[in-house]
């Protein structure tokens, strides 16, 4: 995680500007002393000694870590955004950047790997009881600019919470929207022959995949300019729910 209180004083500190001087350190949800890591490392953190029972010090990796850096620096420097935050804590939970975009309370949150559908829909729920407005974003992955991809339950849900997009990082606060599309595989002719030797023909169609989605790119969109905020109804269709929710998308 990028933020600690520092002990003495309840103070929230980020790791890129704190120093090993103002230790000791604890984590704002479990209060437990945290260390503060700098050197070599690319993104300065602070991490919880182990055992790992809190979920702040679970599950982050190094790119998760510098995507949240990113975002929040390039939001600090852009016009018409206010009240910049890392990890801002709501109390039920902690977004990973927080900022008034245009006057628009908005909560950024980076997928993490082992955050459940169960668990995106209820910070989703609780960001809309508080009147923020949610977006969830992802990481890269290296199959997007092929011509299909097996997306997951998370990526799923945000496609259809999105109006069909999915947002994935790319730097700064630029994000790139892709559209998962369906992905048709085809069924080669063929024939056979029944009792009585009368042939049957059969495949020499598409069908659609259940598995696989072809990824379309729609653009870069800058978070500090091409984002509008959306109160959108509930939607659901097959093992996909989505609730009623205020999302921060593409107009």
């Amino acid at each position: 995680m990028l933020t600690a209180s520092r002990k003495i004083d309840g103070q929230k500190l980020y790791a890129f500007q704190a120093d090993k001087i103002d230790a000791p350190f604890a984590c704002p949800t479990c209060d437990t002393e945290v260390v503060l890591r700098k050197g070599h490392i690319k993104v300065h953190h602070f991490a919880h000694k182990p055992p790992v029972t809190c979920y702040r010090g679970q599950g982050e990796t190094v790119e998760h870590m510098r995507c949240k850096l990113d975002v929040f620096n390039a939001l600090s420097r852009a016009a018409g955004v206010q009240s910049v935050e890392l990890e801002k804590d709501f109390g039920g939970s902690v977004a990973d950047v927080f900022a008034r975009i245009r006057g628009v309370p908005v909560a950024i949150e980076v997928q993490r790997s082992k955050l459940s559908v169960s668990e995106i829909t209820r910070r989703t729920l609780a960001y809309n009881r508080l009147g923020v407005y949610v977006l969830w974003i992802a990481l890269p992955r290296a199959d997007l600019r092929t011509k299909r991809i097996s997306a997951n339950a998370w990526e799923k849900w945000c496609h259809a919470a999105y109006y069909g997009n999915v947002y994935y990082w790319r730097d700064g606060a630029t994000f790139e929207a892709f559209h998962l599309g369906d992905h048709f595989i085809h069924v080669p002719s063929s024939s056979w022959f029944e009792a009585g030797g009368y042939e049957q023909p059969a495949g020499g169609y598409d069908r659609r995949s259940k598995r696989w989605r072809t990824p379309q790119l729609r653009g870069a969109f800058d978070l500090a300019t091409d984002f509008v905020p959306k109160t959108r109804g509930p939607y659901s269709k097959g093992s996909v729910h989505v609730p009623a929710c205020r999302i921060y998308t593409m107009p």
